[in-house]
């Protein structure tokens, strides 16, 4: 049996033992529960200092240094309670979390809320993730509305953000006073950014094969009106019918028609053919951000979802939630390892 296997077998076990002890919620008041306490490597060394004085001071008979010890260690067995309710004061929540894209960094609004008891929790505040020894440090003497906490997020997808851990050591540094608190505000994160040019399908192109796994229609021909407007310079994403192709073979100049009155793009998106499914996702991703800002009127088709087209800020953000929450792949849990 592997050191390794062992390692994780007790993590697992660990882990099983602290979702029994601190269940998820919402927010929590610390208590015996959820608080853990021991002494720091400062507070290891302090007691031993004063172990020592003790014997040395008994062995010579010198009234002074027994004093002196019995003093240390009395500092150190108050401090133990003073860091304990000192901690036990903590009212912690979270705020709803913004969407972020995979690859980038979450903000996670930690609120200290006003504690039941008359005094508010003091010192600092380090704060970090399971399994992530990357601390943040929240001044709780100073601090005047919701810590921004940064969590990476890594892969795509809709869950749980994992236990975050909060630790003090005030007032003297003694003992050190941590939880485990696992919050039930999820996190979503939108597929990573891929830059391609997706073409819009029309509902009936879509109709006819909604049965497949991965759909890759043809560009959707729109209905332009008669009134020609003028030309005007060719842009990455324009559709390639309204391309003056006369002109381009005279001039050799990319450039499009304009029309007065035209009416903006519509029609569907989907997972392309030619990649992996979380590769398409991605270029969905971009894809619908590009059709958002050129106020293209479009939809979503996925085979587990179909969103009706609209152009609205809440259409995208209800696109990319679908993107989201698309199922997991085995290509996605390889890139994640």
């Amino acid at each position: 049996m592997s050191f390794a296997y062992l390692q994780q077998l007790l993590s697992v076990r660990q882990e099983k033992w602290i979702n029994r002890r601190i269940p998820e919620a919402v927010r929590y008041q610390l208590d015996n529960q959820s608080i853990f306490i021991l002494p720091t490597k400062f507070g290891y060394v302090f007691l031993l200092f004063s172990v020592i004085l003790f014997v040395f001071g008994t062995n010579y008979y010198s009234q002074p240094l027994i004093m002196l010890s019995i003093m240390l260690i009395a500092l150190f067995v108050v401090h133990m309670f003073a860091s304990f309710l000192n901690f036990a004061r903590l009212y912690v929540s979270i705020g709803n979390i913004q969407p972020v894209y995979a690859g980038t960094t979450a903000a996670i609004p930690l609120h200290i809320l006003p504690s039941q008891s008359a005094r508010p929790t003091r010192g600092t505040l380090w704060v970090s993730f399971w399994e992530i020894k990357r601390y943040q440090s929240i001044e709780l003497d100073t601090l005047e509305g919701p810590a921004n906490i940064r969590y990476f997020a890594e892969n795509r997808g809709v869950s749980q953000l994992p236990r975050m851990t909060l630790q003090c050591d005030y007032p003297l540094g003694l003992f050190r006073c941590w939880t485990h608190l696992q919050f039930t505000q999820p996190l979503t994160v939108y597929p990573q950014l891929i830059v391609a040019n997706l073409p819009l399908e029309s509902t009936i192109k879509l109709s006819q094969v909604k049965n497949s796994t991965h759909i890759q229609g043809k560009t959707l021909s729109l209905d332009q009106p008669d009134d020609f407007d003028s030309l005007v310079t060719f842009q990455h994403g324009d559709p390639m019918h309204s391309v003056a192709w006369k002109h381009l073979a005279k001039t050799g100049n990319m450039l499009r028609k304009r029309f007065v009155g035209a009416s903006p793009q519509q029609g569907y998106l989907s997972l392309p053919m030619h990649s992996n499914v979380e590769k398409g996702l991605s270029q969905l991703a971009y894809q619908i951000n590009q059709c958002h800002n050129k106020h293209a009127i479009y939809g979503l088709y996925l085979p587990t979802q179909t969103i009706v087209p609209n152009h609205s800020e809440a259409h995208k953000q209800a696109c990319l939630a679908a993107l989201a929450a698309y199922p997991i792949t085995r290509q996605a849990y390889r890139d994640g390892q």
